[in-house]
């Protein structure tokens, strides 16, 4: 049982900050997007909202899973997520373009 509180607190603390970064980025390209009298796109929206809750609800979802499995299979599964996370975050931040995210 403490392995699993361990690794549900690893997990916790790395999937919040995801979604910590995910509200910055938010909040970026918000502000960004005021500043420069632009509105954003459905792909922005949809990319940036993405980038808030899928930590969110990746981490909920490990959570539901994971309560019956071994202790290998669930660090195995949040690891797991957290990859997937890390993937569309690093796909929506570096290789979307400003152009797809602001309506010009």
């Amino acid at each position: 049982m403490i392995g699993r509180i361990v690794t549900w607190t690893v997990a916790l603390l790395l999937y919040g900050y995801a979604t910590w970064s995910g509200i910055g980025n938010f909040v970026g390209v918000q502000n960004q997007g005021l500043q420069l009298g632009l509105d954003l796109t459905p792909l922005g929206w949809a990319s940036t909202l993405t980038l808030v809750l899928l930590p969110a609800l990746l981490f909920v979802a490990g959570i539901v899973i994971t309560r019956r499995m071994r202790l290998s299979h669930t660090v195995y599964t949040f690891a797991l997520g957290f990859a997937i996370v890390s993937v569309v975050t690093l796909d929506i931040v570096l290789a979307l373009p400003a152009t797809a995210i602001y309506a010009t």
